[in-house]
């Protein structure tokens, strides 16, 4: 028996996210740079070593230039009202035009009224359009959304709205937890060449900076291949600017504008939205959104209101409400339970429910039939 060192190698991964976990072994120390034979052996359980050498380099593909890349999990972020729903649809049908597949997570949005009436307004070709209706837990289910995405096949986009509502029990606002959720999704990304696209808010307080004021840990922005946010105009109402603000793989480029119009869809009473593109933005989102001001201290009987209004139109996350809060009235998720959700529940307003063993909080109106 050779007494020359081994190193443990697994060369099936590479290119293949999702391998199969056979080992390989390399005789270390290859004789003038030629490339060794490998032989595979039964897999073993500890660290395994790729050689660079077994690795291909790839040039980023964009989906759309500058802001959205093919094999990238990244995160948008905009306030309440900047317009997020209505430029993902206008996005998403874009991509069905182009020919190829686009795959719905919404868990906040109705169907119904908000999610296909965006998608018809913007011009979709609905045989390229889905939605996953049950919930979807990260990081799970992570391999059923492969399985999934493999079967319907050119799936280009793939998006998680909002993200936080689906990593289970997790602390949002911790780092070790936010980002074995969604550390995944990268992965799977990859392994499809899509576009993964996790939606997630901004704080009321931006004072610091856009991406300082996304709610939760700093996992939930260091995670994603790049963070791209919306910001309103500071001049015209329906004007928005959108930019990535963070990017770990090319500069993240100038902003694009859009404007948000209405439009009617035919068979419903009211006017749907949609984002026009405009081309390039002389504006920064950054500066757009770090020069609104936090709101001043609220009162708890404000904070009931908007907790009891949301909840009059069924069951909502913990999640939820922690962001509807901070969005509407810059509170901490900390005051949403002690003077929101906790007197309420005292009154006899409110109850909460456990979603499984392993699932979230929800609460709902105490009157409402469950």
């Amino acid at each position: 028996m050779s007494d020359t060192p081994s190193l443990k190698l697994d060369f099936t991964g590479v290119d293949i996210p999702f391998g199969d976990g056979k080992d390989y072994t390399l005789a270390a120390g290859g004789a003038n740079g030629h490339t060794p034979a490998a032989e595979p052996v039964p897999a073993a359980t500890g660290l395994v070593a790729t050689p660079l050498a077994y690795v291909d380099m790839k040039s980023i593909e964009w989906l759309e230039k500058p802001l959205w890349q093919r094999s990238a999990f990244q995160l948008l972020a905009g306030p309440k009202g900047a317009g997020k729903g209505t430029y993902l649809a206008s996005l998403a049908a874009r991509i069905t035009r182009a020919g190829s597949q686009v795959l719905f997570i919404s868990s906040e949005d109705s169907a119904e009224i908000d999610l296909k009436p965006r998608l018809v307004a913007a011009g979709y070709r609905e045989e390229h359009c889905y939605l996953i209706q049950q919930h979807v837990r990260l990081p799970d289910d992570v391999d059923e959304l492969r399985t999934l995405a493999e079967s319907l096949g050119n799936v280009a986009l793939l998006v998680i709205d909002p993200v936080a509502n689906h990593i289970g029990n997790r602390n949002s606002n911790g780092d070790v937890e936010v980002r074995d959720a969604i550390a995944p999704l990268n992965k799977l990304a990859d392994h499809l060449g899509c576009l993964v696209l996790g939606v997630r808010h901004p704080g009321k307080d931006r004072s610091r900076g856009a991406l300082a004021s996304i709610l939760g840990s700093t996992a939930w922005v260091d995670t994603p291949r790049s963070v791209v946010m919306i910001a309103p105009d500071d001049e015209d109402p329906q004007l928005r600017h959108i930019q990535v603000v963070a990017n770990n793989r090319s500069p993240n480029g100038a902003g694009q504008a859009f404007q948000i119009d209405a439009v009617q869809v035919p068979g419903l009473t009211e006017p749907i939205t949609i984002a026009v593109p405009l081309g390039e933005s002389a504006k920064s989102v950054d500066e757009l959104l770090s020069a609104e001001k936090p709101t001043s201290r609220i009162s708890g009987e404000e904070l009931q209101a908007l907790i009891v209004r949301e909840l009059g139109t069924g069951e909502k996350s913990r999640e939820y409400l922690n962001t509807a809060a901070n969005e509407e009235l810059g509170a901490s998720a900390d005051s949403v339970y002690q003077t929101g959700l906790e007197p309420l529940k005292k009154a006899g307003q409110v109850k909460p429910r456990k979603a499984g063993l392993d699932g979230g909080w929800y609460w709902h109106l105490t009157e409402e039939p469950f």
